[in-house]
């Protein structure tokens, strides 16, 4: 085999003969066979080393090429998950925004609501729990915990919200309807005697039921603070006197003709002391014709309360009085037959029954 090997290679590499020539001089070199077979097989294994390493290559060149690309697309993933999650920590934000605010709000409110209502309805229990707050913000591992939590939260509100319109609505339309039965109609006041930092509710966390709820409340707190303002209790101890004379259609004690009684007369022993119904200002103190000694006091919403037929006048015109001072005792003065007080009610000049004002406002306290 070997022989045979030996034989194919002399035959197909036979000696050669290269002339060189340098200088002028010219020179043989012979190759022989066995060096051109070495030389062809160098020549072949580098050939053969070459396609193989510019293969490896260009299959490096190509893994290389999908690696980048799969990295590209990794980062392009991220990029696009990292704005999902930061778009989803923003809405979550917004949501706990808008749970702490609506919270806020209920909570003000219901600790703003009167001790009519308080009195009547179970308002420890109008509040969510405490456990159900949210007072951090939660982290985007805790997205389906969050949603659920902040979907009880906001169900809870909603609910107390229902809860506090009904009540806040009965008792606004309860007031309303006092004041009409009792004669009263509602003045706007001026914005005297306030003031404070201006404190924006931000509106844009609330939706419309919320703001309406505000307003809401704000009516029933003005309705609240006329209704203390309001003269409701009559001036004189309820066991000092009696009603000797309604108000209304009456025979004149003096004169026994048909007249018109524009307060009512309580009768009670000399001297009897007769207080102020509510908090105002006296406006006159002094004698006033058939009134005698006689006192008015301006109060809120445009009402005035007349006294008359005072034996002793305690205070003077400019006074501020409170509810149950004591600003006069009672007399006969004037055109009166007997110890008696003359007690008037009116708002804008019109004359109110004091005995229905003091019975409805006093039901509906």
């Amino acid at each position: 085999m070997f022989r045979y090997i030996k034989r194919l290679i002399t035959s197909l590499f036979q000696s050669k003969q290269l002339m060189m020539r340098q200088n002028g001089q010219v020179s043989l070199m012979v190759v022989p066979g066995w060096l051109q077979f070495i030389a062809l097989v160098l020549v072949c294994g580098a050939l053969t080393w070459l396609v193989i390493s510019t293969s490896a290559f260009f299959k490096q060149q190509e893994t290389v090429n999908i690696l980048q690309t799969e990295l590209q697309t990794q980062q392009q993933a991220w990029a696009k998950e990292k704005q999902q999650l930061a778009a989803q920590l923003a809405e979550q934000q917004t949501q706990l925004a808008t749970l702490n605010e609506q919270h806020t709000v209920l909570s003000e409110i219901v600790s703003a609501l009167p001790t009519s209502i308080t009195e009547q309805a179970d308002t420890p229990a109008l509040l969510p729990e405490a456990e159900n707050q949210v007072d951090v913000a939660p982290t985007v591992n805790d997205e389906h915990e969050f949603e659920v939590h902040s979907t009880d939260l906001n169900d809870a509100q909603a609910s107390l919200l229902i809860r506090l319109q009904t009540i806040i609505s009965a008792r606004h339309d309860q007031l309303m309807a006092g004041f009409s039965e009792a004669g009263l109609t509602l003045i706007p006041e001026s914005n005297s005697a306030q003031g404070g930092p201006y404190h924006q509710v931000d509106a844009t966390l609330l939706n419309t039921r919320y703001t309406q709820l505000i307003d809401d409340s704000v009516q029933l707190n003005e309705l609240e603070s006329l209704l203390q303002s309001t003269p409701k209790m009559m001036p004189v101890a309820h066991d000092k006197y009696y009603i000797s004379s309604a108000f209304g259609f009456r025979k004149d004690p003096l004169t026994g003709r048909r007249a018109y009684h524009k307060g009512v007369d309580m009768a009670g022993w000399h001297k009897t002391q007769i207080i102020a119904p509510a908090d105002g200002v006296v406006s006159k103190a002094g004698k006033n014709g058939g009134y005698g000694k006689f006192i008015e006091i301006q109060h809120a919403n445009g009402i005035v309360t007349r006294y008359g037929h005072l034996h002793t006048i305690k205070v003077k015109k400019g006074q501020s009085v409170k509810q149950s001072d004591v600003i006069a005792l009672m007399g006969s003065t004037g055109r009166s037959t007997s110890t008696h007080l003359h007690y008037e009610v009116l708002q804008d000049k019109k004359h109110i029954n004091p005995v229905k004002l003091a019975r409805v406002l006093k039901r509906v306290q």
